[in-house]
């Protein structure tokens, strides 16, 4: 499936979806990549408006900076981008690019170090902690330019994995307005919180994060008790798992 389409929408009013991981080549087809971004929005010509529309987990940090470098240089004069429902790691800067951002009532933005998986010599993992470091600049740069913060902020939230509601996205100046009437659709698939196209792993997610995430989709994180097939009686003991574990949600929702 793919989660990534560039269109026009309206007479040189242009739209980007960006609805999946950040890569720099597709494996699986759903991967945004800059290279068919360039070139699509290459092809619609001259535009009045681009409309970005963002629902990613992240992915490619070079891939990321690449799409937010080509929205950047791009001449439309009006670029809204809209977090529709996560804008998670290097999809976090991308908006950025935009001459205003806007997140949905129940959107959320995660910021935090970047991080790479090295194999090799003590000379090669210096190189790479060296090359991290740099790319941590380049997310401030951005994130101070959009929201004014100091950098000695945007490095503590960084460092704590920042996860942000709409509202504190808002208030922290990463957003300018909020569009109460859009709500992304919100599930649970096993481990995942699925919100709509993007898939967060919440095994990853720190605890603040997960915090955060029961807060803005606590009805998605429950978990219904099944219905039993009517040839087929649930055991006393599935029944029991999914009674505590709701339970257990309830209690949480009553102390926050």
């Amino acid at each position: 499936m793919k989660y990534w389409e560039v269109k026009m929408k309206a007479d040189k009013v242009g739209e980007l979806l960006l609805y999946g991981p950040i890569s720099d080549m597709q494996f699986w087809g759903d991967e945004v990549t800059p290279k068919q971004i360039d070139a699509e929005l290459k092809a619609l010509g001259e535009l009045d408006t681009l409309n970005v529309r963002i629902n990613s987990p992240g992915g490619s940090v070079f891939a990321g900076n690449a799409i937010f470098a080509i929205l950047k240089r791009n001449e439309t004069p009006n670029k809204c981008a809209y977090i529709d429902g996560l804008a998670a790691s290097i999809s976090s800067v991308i908006p950025f690019a935009c001459n205003k951002v806007i997140a949905a009532g129940n959107a959320m933005v995660m910021i935090h170090k970047p991080y790479a998986a090295v194999m090799g010599t003590a000379e090669l993992m210096r190189q790479r902690a060296d090359l991290l470091d740099k790319m941590e600049e380049t997310f401030i740069d951005v994130y101070e330019g959009k929201s004014g913060l100091d950098r000695d902020k945007i490095k503590e939230m960084l460092a704590a994995e920042t996860w942000m509601t709409a509202q504190e996205a808002l208030d922290f100046g990463f957003v300018d307005e909020i569009e109460q009437d859009m709500q992304i659709a919100a599930s649970l698939d096993g481990d995942f919180l699925v919100l709509g196209e993007a898939r967060v792993d919440l095994l990853k997610v720190s605890n603040e994060g997960l915090t955060k995430i029961k807060k803005v989709y606590r009805e998605a994180i429950k978990t219904p008790e099944p219905v039993a097939d009517k040839d087929q009686e649930l055991s006393a003991q599935s029944k029991e798992f999914y009674r505590l574990r709701n339970k257990i949600y309830e209690k949480y929702e009553e102390e926050n």
